[in-house]
């Protein structure tokens, strides 16, 4: 499969990783379904792009609201030609601290990270796999792999969306249509960048979006990246759990 001139909704658009793949996905001359919650950055982006608000098309929308998710999937099924291409990409982090636990906070990052996903699913797969043809890729991280210090909801969110995908994908299996989970390290964003923790082996937007592209092109099933930070979590994963307990409140320690 070659992303060439597919219809592709891409959420989480207006800065980051998925601006990183609407400008690079639409050099390729894919027309494209933009959404997220900020009108204003989605038009400035949009601007930016070859053909403009005649070719792509912006949807402002609040993925944790499922209200709105459900009326931008009504608009997104009565367009035609239909969408071949989706990228879930929404998604948000932020601080956790176990002595003071925010549960609204926590329900907030499932919310976008998790059901903002799911909705997203349960709206448009259907279309898809009557169709037998298209793809559709959900952005994780390699923090859903084991439990990270100050990050319980991030990591739990993003952990049980791999168990989601990889589910869907068997129930999915040789119906046509590919899926695929985007395990991204440290990317700088303005998510990340609101961080105040090391960040090892970081890497532009620019650069996770060609990855992605690349792993899309190739109907990867899981497209993980930088190799670097994969194989160190690789290690990780396979470690004793009082072991890697101790190892991660020792770097939890060292960074305060």
């Amino acid at each position: 499969m070659k992303i060439q001139g597919h219809h592709i909704l891409i959420t989480g658009a207006s800065s980051g990783i998925g601006a990183a793949l609407a400008r690079q996905l639409a050099a390729r001359d894919c027309a494209l379904i933009l959404l997220a919650r900020r009108e204003e950055q989605l038009r400035d982006l949009v601007q930016q792009l070859p053909g403009g608000l005649q070719r792509h098309r912006i949807i402002v929308c609040d993925v944790s609201r499922s209200a709105e998710v459900q009326k931008a999937c009504r608009e997104i099924e009565a367009l035609a030609p239909p969408v071949d291409g989706l990228i879930l990409n929404a998604g948000v982090g932020g601080g956790f601290d176990v002595r003071a636990m925010d549960v609204e906070a926590m329900r907030y990052q499932f919310e976008v990270n998790f059901w903002g996903s799911a909705g997203f699913l349960a709206e448009l797969l259907p279309g898809f796999l009557q169709r037998h043809s298209g793809f559709i890729a959900v952005t994780s991280s390699l923090a859903a792999w084991r439990g990270m210090p100050r990050s319980a909801p991030y990591s739990a969110s993003k952990s049980a969306l791999d168990r989601l995908i990889e589910s869907i994908r068997i129930d999915c299996w040789r119906c046509g249509v590919h899926i695929a989970l985007i395990s991204p390290g440290f990317v700088k964003t303005p998510m990340t960048d609101r961080n105040r923790f090391p960040m090892p082996l970081m890497i532009s937007a620019d650069k996770a979006a060609r990855k992605i592209i690349r792993g899309l092109d190739k109907k990867k099933p899981h497209i993980r990246f930088p190799w670097y930070y994969v194989c160190a979590m690789q290690l990780v994963r396979i470690l004793p759990d009082g072991l890697y307990s101790r190892l991660m409140a020792i770097r939890k320690k060292y960074e305060q």
